[in-house]
């Protein structure tokens, strides 16, 4: 009798009764497996692709030696960590690889260096010092033009064999005579300098200095005019102004003299009883004009005219005159002026003419007292229709 639908269990199946063939394709899936039943003799030559293999599942270990090819290693994969000590070999660097920047600072030692490597260009102005350059190494084509200066020459050490002329006879006299420059440095001694031969041309300005004056060398005839200053003395000199100042009994007899004695300096107490004690009279030379107003044509304010100018201070009095003159006149009234003193009562008048303008009177002259500021005052009397002209001269003053 045909089996019947899941009439085939599990326990009616005889060990061993399932064979591959009895198994269809693809039937076996992932729960069909048991743990670990897929071994290594069960798996296909290639059949376990990148895609099987879980992310970081591949340790080294598991790496055939020598497996891991150029073409298996991505671009920048491999770090410095990665590299082993001394690794990097010549034949792993590329050629002009190594820049200036890759060397560390004194890691090219002579032996690095190859022979002709270094050259001009390549060596520093000023870095060849004397222990870099080997003994004899200087030849004649090595120094420039001119290099070799008489500091660089040692002492003694040019014999005539190295000159290029042959040198003056050594005879005596020495043919033709030394000159200036062919005398060495400190070469004239002093027992070399002929008594009397250095003359006042030969000395250098400032050279003769006071270790080089002999004791009471320099006398009165030696010293300039007008050279010995008070800082030159050993001794105190008075100084100006003189402190106490000069008493009488420290001026010698008729040393005042009249140029010594100031303007206005004697005064009346300075002179001796029956000596002097008058006024002086000065008269001017040109008499002066004090004041000169014209076009007065009605009486004036007492004003004052100043005459400091033309006296002196101290003047007691002066010699005045005044001047009238009619610049236009209208009717019979009369001009007349009055000069007087303040406080006082002296007093000038003039009159002016009536008539025949431009008529002119002068009055006398007269000696007034004048004010200690050294003013006088006047004042103009006009009656009418008239103009005048007043002018005060002075014509002298009394001190």
């Amino acid at each position: 009798m045909p089996l019947q639908p899941n009439e085939v269990t599990t326990i009616t199946i005889a060990p061993g009764a399932v064979t591959t063939s009895k198994i269809a394709d693809g039937a076996v899936s992932t729960a069909k497996l048991g743990q670990k039943v897929v071994t290594t003799a069960k798996i296909a030559n290639a059949a376990v692709t990148a895609w099987k293999i879980g992310a970081a599942q591949v340790t080294a270990s598991r790496l055939k030696d020598a497996s891991v090819t150029e073409p298996k290693i991505a671009n920048e994969s491999v770090t410095t960590k990665k590299i082993a000590a001394l690794a990097v070999t010549d034949a792993k660097i590329k050629n002009r690889a190594v820049t200036t920047e890759k060397i560390a600072a004194n890691a090219v030692g002579a032996s690095q260096l190859a022979p002709d490597s270094v050259k001009t260009d390549k060596i520093k102005n000023g870095a060849v010092t004397g222990p870099k350059i080997a003994v004899g190494a200087v030849a004649a084509n090595q120094l420039a033009t001119n290099s070799v200066t008489n500091e660089k020459i040692k002492n003694g050490s040019i014999t005539p064999a190295k000159l290029a002329f042959t040198p003056p006879s050594v005879a005596r006299p020495i043919t033709p005579p030394l000159v200036s420059s062919e005398l060495g440095v400190d070469s004239v001694e002093t027992s070399k300098i002929l008594d009397g031969a250095v003359t006042g041309a030969k000395i250098a300005g400032n050279a003769v200095t006071s270790t080089k004056i002999a004791t009471n060398a320099v006398t009165s005839a030696k010293i300039a005019a007008a050279s010995v200053t008070p800082e030159k003395l050993s001794f105190s000199v008075p100084v100006r102004p003189m402190v106490p100042p000069l008493t009488s009994a420290e001026l010698a007899v008729d040393s005042v003299t009249t140029e010594k004695i100031a303007n206005q300096a004697v005064t009346a107490e300075k002179l001796a009883p029956g000596v002097g004690g008058g006024d002086t009279l000065t008269m001017l030379p040109v008499p002066a004009t004090a004041l000169d107003l014209g076009g007065i044509n009605a009486t004036t304010q007492p004003a004052t005219v100043d005459l400091s100018t033309i006296i002196p201070l101290n003047t007691k009095a002066v010699i005045v005159s005044i001047a009238c003159i009619n610049q236009s006149y209208a009717n019979g009234g009369m001009m007349a002026y009055i000069f007087q003193q303040v406080g006082a009562e002296y007093a000038l008048q003039v009159m002016a003419p009536p008539v025949n303008a431009p008529g002119i009177s002068n009055g006398a002259s007269v000696l007034m007292p004048v004010a200690a500021d050294r003013t006088l005052l006047w004042q103009a009397y006009v009656s009418g229709n008239n103009s005048t002209e007043l002018v005060i001269y002075i014509l002298g003053y009394i001190v």
